[in-house]
């Protein structure tokens, strides 16, 4: 086969394209054009958090830089004036949120993760508001590992369970597709229960069961082989990995027309594609152009055309072309359609050389460190730079060095990539021919989400749906007590603590809006509103502040290792229970008033063939002042709970890595469960014990037995309120099924808290320590309807239970369908006395409330202590895994920056990183280790 060389073109303005005829250069000017005008309507962001440190402890401070940049070149964002942070929990829920403002692309911030935390995975995202265009696949979202637990992809055994099913195994065709009679280069990636890639090996066999190639995976679950399939064949792979039967796994099929691109991405200094079209292609298309287009961050920096005169022609790019990062490279046909799509990882040799000038010394505890960064580009001509820097002890770190995410593995590799990198440091660390290699396959493997140029050259192109935010902003409306508009309406915003005054009008709608909200984190402003004539009789609302929803997820989106052998072991009884709580929930007179018998604990028993021991309720319920877990621990010694520490629930344990199990009325609950159980609540609790390992603890509430009296008049109550027309609930007749019970607001008394009057009066419902409702079917996050707007659960606190006329309990099949993913446990459907749109705070029609405003977080200041001759020898222990962290080091006009710290009392290696940005977008990282003796 002859290969004709193209001649290719670099396109860096549309003013730099050579003439072609019109046929040939319409499309890379409208390509061009197109991305360039996208770059400037549309430019995209990227958030980036410089951690601390790469592992945390409960009661550590999570300290981080934001760094927001937008375009190719990574220049520090002007876009946006705000940006969020949040940390999630291991049940996808928002721990805490942080709004930070955003001063020339930067801002920094700290999480303390508090001492009733459980240890496990936590999550940190961070995204701007103009960022939520793309979807959440282009937020910021980390994964962290909290107290004791091994880090997440790191290089540690990975012990699969005994009967684990399948692992996860994909194929991908070089360029996109297989054509017959072409050969391919087809990438694999072998995916484990746990989320990890794994070691397998594989055979490729025709439907005529002829052997025609075979595989084996070289890097983290992924491998290469080549393929050339023939017309009317068929293929299909034989899969072996450890521990479990071989199976079979279809490839994709082979189509008869098309083109193959073959990428060689392994010389220095250029980039070699090669293309290749099938026979029928050739001769139906034959004389037609076709164009090779190569971006990065959407701009466009190479184009060439060819027209279509033999099968097969090569060309060779210069790197040089590019900036490091993610290179795009797609072959669109005559129709502008694209056909195949490559995607290549340039190393453009643009990062900062950064350098840390420490005094030769011999390096002691508690004494001084003085450090000097020397900053450069790569023309070594000294740079104006934002840095952060983090001082660890590393030797009490626990931790896996191409596991961490950095400035360059973040920014430039991992936040064009969909879905979850393992080991993203691994390809920058020590880089080598098999990093390279290892790189390229993940470059065939992994979906690219930063660019669509069927979007690009979409005519109509889409309207952004979210706003950049310059600040903060506060809206909401105004009716008259009867639910009318109240346009030209007088609103007035003031703010106590920082001297906040804003006023404004409402339009004709009765709606207002103040922007530039500079307040801290939480201010409470008073919100006041006038009619037109002065007139105070008006009711105001606020609108919720708007947050993405977050996506459950685990490494890759994988259940995690525990929760599929947990899955496994008790599917049958599971599965008994969610028949068994369906039928309870859709049918409550059934529990309440006709008195269904409770489901019997002997089934969780093995119907006799463990030993059952039932907890003596009397010594139980003397611990009055007590939860479960408390009274349990203190009553029962063979529940083995053991509680540390001011007051730590630590879990169910009989060895160092077995937990037990915990059943309340009838279904599977974590074990947390217990802290939230009063034992007033409690009708029984069975043991049942293994001769090793944890008891299972099966407990039965008064509700679920039917003992509950104030329960059974409150279900009294519900059937009669409900059947009259004068009740003013939200959600009867509105959201089709009937509630599973309603709560009258007069009985709400004795409490200052909403969670609090309900924790003994709702059923199937327990309130974690927030007052967050949640669902004891399944353990699942619950919302707050409050007058009809849906907000997150952690609200319901700041009701006021005085103003509350009813709740409703929504917990069935149906309320979570129209709730959709976020809140799968149902919702408290909660009407006010003045009812209305009503958020937080106080529904009033005096014209006057007070609102929790989230305004901007002010970061604190890391301690770090400075010992002298006075202090020096204290008895006081220094400890410190952070030794020192300096968010805001910025260069002079020389490139220099210096700081200084203290070393603690651990003899140990301690760790300097710094990380950063200069004006023109370059990035740099640099590492120095010192042993402190």
């Amino acid at each position: 086969m002859k290969y004709l060389r193209a001649i290719p073109l670099l396109v860096l303005l549309l003013l730099n394209l050579k003439s072609f005829a019109q046929t040939d250069s319409s499309f890379l000017k409208k390509a061009v054009a197109l991305s360039n005008k996208q770059l400037t309507d549309k430019p995209t962001e990227k958030v980036y958090l410089h951690l601390d440190k790469p592992f945390y402890n409960i009661t550590d401070t999570i300290w981080f830089k934001v760094y927001t940049v937008t375009g190719a070149e990574h220049q520090l964002s002007d876009i946006s004036g705000v940006v969020h942070v949040e940390l999630i929990n291991a049940k996808d829920s928002v721990a805490r949120r942080l709004n930070l403002k955003l001063t020339n692309g930067v801002a920094w911030g700290d999480f303390v993760l508090p001492g009733n935390y459980k240890a496990g995975s936590y999550r940190l995202r961070a995204y701007t508001n103009w960022m939520r265009n793309q979807g959440t696949v282009a937020m910021f979202d980390q994964r962290i590992q909290v107290n004791g637990r091994p880090v997440f992809g790191a290089n540690h055994p990975q012990n699969q369970p005994a009967t684990e099913n399948k692992p996860d195994v994909q194929f991908f065709a070089e360029g996109g597709s297989l054509v017959n009679g072409l050969r391919s280069k087809i990438a694999v990636k072998v995916i484990g229960q746990n989320g990890l890639g794994r070691d397998a090996k594989g055979s490729i066999t025709d439907n005529d069961g002829n052997e025609v190639a075979e595989f084996e995976t070289t890097h983290l679950g992924m491998g290469i082989f080549a393929l050339l399939p023939q017309a009317g064949k068929t293929y299909k792979a034989k899969i072996t990995t450890d521990g479990i039967p071989s199976f079979t796994v279809d490839l994709p099929k082979a189509g008869d027309e098309g083109f193959t691109m073959t990428v060689n991405n392994r010389l220095t200094d250029s980039i070699n594609i090669k293309l290749t079209a099938s026979s029928k292609t050739l001769g139906a298309k034959q004389h037609a152009y076709y164009y090779l287009v190569g971006q990065s961050g959407g701009k466009v920096y190479y184009t060439t055309s060819f027209k279509l005169e033999d099968p097969g022609y090569s060309f060779k790019i210069e790197k040089k072309r590019f900036p490091s990062g993610i290179a795009q490279f797609t072959l669109f046909g005559a129709d502008a359609e694209p056909l195949n799509e490559r995607i290549a990882f340039i190393r453009a040799n643009d990062t900062l050389k950064l350098k840390l000038n420490i005094a030769a010394q011999k390096f002691e505890t508690r004494k001084a460190v003085s450090v000097v960064i020397e900053a450069a580009n790569k023309a070594s001509k000294p740079v104006v730079g934002a840095f952060s820097v983090s001082v660890i002890n590393e030797s009490r770190i626990p931790f896996n060095q191409n596991a961490e995410s950095t400035i360059l593995n973040n920014l430039l590799l991992t936040s064009d990539l969909k879905g979850y990198i393992e080991q993203p440091n691994y390809y920058f660390n020590n880089i080598t021919d098999k990093t390279e290699s290892d790189l390229d396959m993940l470059m065939l493997t992994q979906g690219y989400h930063g660019f669509e140029w069927r979007k690009t050259l979409n005519a109509k192109q889409e309207q952004p749906t979210f706003k950049a935010e310059s600040s903060l902003s506060l809206a909401g409306s105004l009716q008259t007590p009867g639910g009318k508009s109240v346009p030209n309406g007088k609103v007035l915003l003031l703010g106590n603590r920082e001297d906040f005054y804003a006023d404004t009008v409402t339009d004709i709608n009765g709606d207002f809006k103040f922007e530039d909200v500079d307040v801290s984190d939480t201010s409470h402003l008073l919100v006041q509103a006038r009619k037109e004539n002065n007139g105070k009789n008006v009711t105001i609302f606020v609108k919720q502040a708007d947050y993405p929803k977050v996506e459950s997820t685990t490494a890759d989106g994988q259940p995690s290792l525990f929760a599929n052998v947990r899955q496994q072991t008790y599917a049958p009884d599971l599965e008994q229970q969610k028949i068994d709580s369906t039928k309870i929930a859709t049918s409550l007179k059934e529990v309440i008033i006709k008195g269904k018998k409770a489901v019997s604990p002997n089934q969780y028993n093995k119907y006799g063939t463990l030993q059952q021991r039932s907890v003596n309720m009397a010594k139980l319920r003397s611990y009055k002042d007590a939860n479960l877990s408390g009274a349990l621990h203190s009553s029962e010694p063979l529940a083995r709970i053991d509680l540390t520490g001011s007051y730590k629930y630590d879990a169910l344990s009989g060895g160092d890595s077995t937990k037990g199990s915990v059943v309340v009325d009838g279904v599977y609950v974590e074990q947390r469960q217990l802290d939230f159980l009063h034992v007033e609540e409690i009708e029984s609790v069975d043991l049942m014990i293994a001769p090793t390992g944890p008891p299972l603890i099966v407990v039965k509430t008064k509700r679920y037995a039917g003992t509950d009296t104030t329960v059974l008049k409150e279900v009294n109550i519900r059937a009669t309120k409900t059947n009259k027309s004068n009740y003013k609930g939200y959600s009867a007749g509105k959201l089709g099924a009937a509630p599973d019970q309603i709560i009258m607001g007069a009985k709400l008394t004795g409490c200052t808290k909403l969670s609090d009057c309900l924790r003994s009066k709702v059923i199937g419902v327990t309130f974690d320590v927030r007052g967050t409702p949640i669902s004891m079917r399944g353990n699942q996050k619950m919302a707050v309807i409050l007058n009809g707007s849906v907000s997150d659960g952690s609200v319901l606190d700041n009701i006021n239970p005085n103003d509350v006329y009813s709740i409703e309990v929504l917990r069935g099949a149906s309320y979570a369908a129209i709730l959709g993913s976020e809140f799968p446990g149902g919702a408290l459907a909660i009407t006010t006395q003045n009812g209305g749109n009503y958020v937080t705070g106080s529904s009033s029609s005096s014209g006057v409330i007070t609102y929790p405003f989230k305004g901007f977080y002010k970061a604190r200041t890391f301690y770090s202590p400075k010992y002298t001759a006075a202090n020096i020898n204290t008895t006081v222990p220094d400890y410190r895994t952070t030794i020192f962290w300096e968010p805001n080091i910025v260069t002079n006009e020389t490139g220099e920056a210096s700081f200084s710290y203290f070393n603690a009392d651990t003899r140990a290696i301690y760790r300097v990183t710094v990380e950063g940005i200069d004006a023109n977008g370059n990035l740099g990282r640099q590492v120095y280790r010192y042993k402190v003796e």
